[in-house]
């Protein structure tokens, strides 16, 4: 009898160790699972194209290249400025930041940094980004030392290309304008 009521604990032993080694290595396991997919993934190499294209427009910006930044804008771009004003295409972003890189940005350096990416199809993805900028005058040509914000990019890939259909920016720094 002792024989089996040893064996028998034996195995319920052995199946409880079993069963705390799952417990605590399933965890472990998926999290190496996810790094492993994180660093290989089937979007990786989009994920880098979409990056260079926030590179692209940081790139323009900081030479002061309205038509460089704007290259990898549709033509029919959405675009909102960090003020709310919608400028409706890929001529009038570059318009409206010539002048800018003429006079008030003519100092200006940006660093963008890319948040997260979301794909909402093979050929449609959501970027968000966050900027600083340094070297900005105001409207009303005080200096304007330090902005900070969020840009969010919805791009399509067209004919092998990621670009810009939707962007909206937000200024952390903005302030409302004074009442009249």
């Amino acid at each position: 009898m002792k024989t089996r009521t040893t064996t028998s604990a034996t195995r319920n032993l052995g199946r409880c160790v079993a069963i705390l080694i799952l417990v605590f290595a399933t965890p472990l396991a998926i999290g190496l699972a996810r790094a492993a997919v994180t660093d290989g993934s089937p979007n990786s190499g989009e994920d880098a194209a979409l990056k260079q294209v926030v590179a692209g427009f940081s790139e323009g910006w900081n030479t002061h290249d309205a038509h460089a930044m704007c290259a990898s804008l549709a033509d029919d771009v959405e675009w909102v400025n960090w003020r709310g004003e919608p400028l409706g295409s890929r001529q009038a972003v570059e318009d409206e930041h010539a002048k800018l890189f003429a006079d008030l940005y003519k100092n200006t350096h940006r660093t963008d940094t890319v948040k997260s990416i979301r794909y909402l199809s093979p050929e449609l993805a959501v970027v968000d980004d966050y900027w600083t900028m340094t070297g900005a005058r105001k409207r009303d040509g005080s200096e304007w030392p330090y902005r900070a914000g969020y840009s969010n990019f919805v791009l399509a890939k067209r004919s092998g290309r990621w670009i810009v259909i939707v962007s909206h920016t937000a200024d952390f720094n903005a302030m409302a304008p004074a009442a009249k």
